[in-house]
């Protein structure tokens, strides 16, 4: 009997989807109209950087909202919490429901890394039919094609030592939402220009600065008053950022007598992250994708200089500013040297490097200008039209020195 339930589940949850797509037609007619003027809802499975875009978008005046699709159920920097599974429910019914009572409403859906409320994106069609507007912000692997960036660039890149087994960027579901976004968005963005190679037509839309209320104060002496150099990098998928070679050059440097400390950061909460990047004295990270990213520009905003790289086909798009140097795994163990023995240096950076990359990355500017190309989609417009608002726009105090 149970089995035969089981079966019975299965197949209602395949037979509903079909029988709700006219309904879903019919209502996306009718509803129209129901919608908030110059409202946006992003859509994301939980993550600390939806949440303060949000919150700076609303500072504006602007109606904005986001959704945690799945993850963490205690997850509280959401305006709604949407979780799929329903044991007493259909999932498409589930969806169903939220969708029309929730997502529906808004002018824009703004989906983060192609995550909608479905698997089977059926909510993409019926927000075009209601005459949404949708932009999708790829920020990583989700967009690549690990075949062509080993192809593109055989030297050094991000798919080489994957520690995602190759999944995420190829697998049905991620195929599937590549197509959505082809033929529905209205608008495509991405966080770093090095993705332009899977999304060419992009537009970089670069990421906020974490604001700063919630960066905490430093509880640790500097180097060299600290007595050795602590080195922190941060991130859950060491295989794709050369974290191996970042901790033998660490390890080569002690053995050599440097007094220095590598910390990895791995799977730990955002506020320690925080806690972690304002004790230290180096961040290093993002060594092998060809441009900086969001933890890079923490670091930063917490007061330590950072070592990252930058593709050099990307040189030009990328800003040095005080504090952000760039080097490459193998330059790594001599830029980290001469710092051990330039303390001043380091410390003119941890004077002037939050401010420098504030300026780069300022959130009053990125906030308006995302108002405005929320704005522009309803005239019309798309992203081909939309290049202008594309790249870094650095204000004048934002240029520094740094390793290159």
């Amino acid at each position: 009997m149970r089995q035969l339930l089981r079966q019975g589940w299965t197949a209602l949850e395949a037979v509903l989807p079909l029988l709700l797509w006219p309904l879903n037609q019919v209502l996306a007619i009718m509803l129209r109209r129901r919608v908030v003027a110059d409202s946006v809802l992003h859509v994301c499975f939980p993550f600390h950087i939806v949440h303060y875009t949000v919150e700076l978008l609303r500072l504006r005046g602007f109606n904005a909202d986001y959704v945690a699709v799945g993850g963490d159920p205690d997850w509280k920097l959401c305006d709604f919490h949407f979780q799929r599974w329903r044991k007493w429910m259909p999932l498409a019914l589930t969806e169903f429901w939220f969708f029309w009572r929730v997502v529906s409403r808004y002018q824009t859906v703004q989906f983060h890394f192609m995550q909608g409320i479905s698997r089977s994106g059926w909510e993409w069609p019926v927000l075009k039919r209601l005459g949404r507007k949708i932009v999708v912000y790829y920020s990583g692997c989700e967009a690549r094609d690990w075949r062509r960036n080993m192809a593109l660039h055989p030297e050094i890149n991000i798919c080489q030592d994957c520690d995602y087994g190759r999944d995420l960027c190829s697998n049905a579901l991620s195929v599937k939402r590549r197509m959505l976004s082809r033929r529905f968005a209205d608008l495509e963005m991405i966080t770093t220009p090095d993705l332009r190679d899977f999304i060419p037509g992009a537009i970089h839309f670069p990421f906020f600065s974490p604001p700063e209320n919630i960066v905490p104060e430093r509880n640790r002496p500097h180097w060299p008053d600290n007595g050795c150099l602590r080195i922190v990098h941060v991130t859950n998928h060491p295989g794709i950022e050369g974290t191996a070679r970042i901790a033998a050059t660490v390890e080569r440097l002690r053995t050599r007598g440097h007094s220095v400390e590598f910390r990895h950061l791995r799977g730990v909460p955002y506020d320690r992250v925080l806690r972690e990047l304002a004790d230290a004295d180096l961040s290093v990270g993002k060594m092998k994708m060809g441009f900086y990213a969001n933890a890079q520009i923490e670091a930063l905003c917490c007061g330590v200089p950072t070592i990252t790289h930058i593709r050099p086909d990307l040189t030009p798009q990328a800003i040095s500013v005080t504090g952000l140097m760039f080097s490459s795994l193998d330059q790594l163990e001599g830029d980290i040297e001469r710092l051990l023995g330039h303390a001043e240096e380091l410390a003119a950076m941890r004077r002037d490097g939050p401010a420098a990359i504030r300026a780069l990355h300022d959130n009053d500017d990125l906030t308006d200008r995302l108002i405005a190309l929320y704005r522009e989609l309803h005239r019309g417009r798309r992203t081909g039209d939309l290049q202008a608002w594309s790249g870094l726009r650095p204000r004048p105090n934002a240029i520094g020195a740094g390793l290159r």
